[in-house]
């Protein structure tokens, strides 16, 4: 995995748990994701998110926690990217907040879908 961004949880994202409200979490993930795509394909045009898949929320998040997200891109169709997005902390990257996949089809000009010419190498 790479770490593609970071992100500081502050008051205002704060749940009534006193925890990062997991919709603000979901928004950061799904934002890594994007950035992910966009550093694999070179652009961040002509790319939609189709599906974000099995999001797990593993840890509660506590005011102050500097969040580190990585991404990996895990699977490949003709028009589609899958990745693998994780949260962990940045000061103590054994705990991991979240995970999920995020799935984006490359398009072409006129918004339909068109292979993107890349593939993941199987592992070995």
């Amino acid at each position: 995995m790479e770490t593609i961004t970071h992100r500081y949880v502050r008051m205002e994202q704060m749940n009534h748990h006193g925890s990062l409200y997991s919709g603000v979490l979901a928004d950061w993930m799904t934002e890594a994701a994007f950035f992910g795509v966009a550093k694999t394909l070179g652009r961040r045009d002509h790319v939609v998110m189709c599906a974000v898949q099995d999001f797990r929320f593993l840890a509660p998040t506590e005011l102050g926690t500097i969040l580190s997200f990585q991404y990996e891109l895990i699977k490949t169709g003709n028009t589609s990217l899958t990745f693998a997005i994780e949260a962990h902390d940045m000061l103590n990257p054994e705990i991991l907040y979240a995970t999920c996949n995020v799935v984006f089809v490359n398009t072409d000009e006129n918004g339909k879908s068109a292979p993107h010419g890349i593939s993941v190498s199987p592992l070995a």
